[in-house]
Parts: structure tokens; C-alpha cells; sequence
């Protein structure tokens, strides 16, 4: 059932993965709203707007995956190792006060992580 529908899960994950391109816009109100997190070094502005600038362009990918098959192998392994490596980092800072923010972000990248895994063994 997943593999008949995986361009959907595709469009849904990819365009929810893309919001961040806000905060590449405006990093410290999305920051504050969306995770609770504030920051006011400017290098850490700067690094909160290119994570922002990638975390877009992979939920534009996992989008452009949807309408191409042949290319969604690839994406979705590259999507899959950064959701991996954010899951990953949270373990290591999950009890910080800075980690209650991220919790929603998590569930999520998780949850597309066990869809991927899935897809990308029965495809």
C-alpha cells in the first residue's frame, strides 16, 4: 500500500520538510515561534538560516521526487541520512531545555524515517 502511494507520502513530507524556508527569511521570530529557541549570536543566525536553506531544498527534492520516479531511490536515501542525523543529534541533547522545542520536529522526521526504511526495502 505504501508503494502505490509513496508520491503522496513524497508531496506531504517535502512540503512540510520545505516550511523551514521561513526561518531562512526571518531566523530569530521562526526560531522563538517554532521551537522556542532564542538566539541572538550572529553566527548562529547565519548557521540557523543555512540549515534552514538545506532543510528546504531537500523537502523541495523529496517534491520533485514525487513526479519523477526514477530519481526517488536517491532522494529518498539522501533524506533519509539527514532526518537520521537530526534523530540522531536530538538523542545527545533530548533532556537539554532547548530540546523541548524540537520535539515536534523529531516525531516527525522520525515518522518519515520509518516510511522511507519501508519504502526504500519493499519498493
Amino acid at each position: 500500500m505504501l508503494v502505490e502511494h509513496f508520491a503522496v507520502v513524497l508531496w506531504v513530507t517535502g512540503a512540510i520538510t520545505a516550511i523551514p524556508i521561513v526561518q531562512f527569511a526571518a531566523p530569530r521570530p521562526v526560531l522563538a515561534r517554532m521551537y522556542r529557541i532564542e538566539l541572538t549570536d550572529e553566527a548562529g543566525l547565519f548557521l540557523a538560516r543555512h540549515w534552514a536553506l538545506l532543510a528546504a531544498t531537500m523537502g523541495g527534492l523529496l517534491m520533485f521526487a514525487a513526479a519523477h520516479p526514477e530519481l526517488r531511490p536517491a532522494v529518498v536515501t539522501a533524506a533519509l541520512v539527514e532526518k537520521a542525523g537530526l534523530v540522531g543529534a536530538f538523542v545527545f541533547v533530548a533532556r537539554r531545555p532547548f530540546a523541548r522545542g524540537l520535539r515536534m520536529a523529531i516525531a516527525f522526521d522520525t515518522t518519515c524515517l520509518v516510511l522511507y526504511a519501508i519504502w526504500l526495502v519493499t519498493a
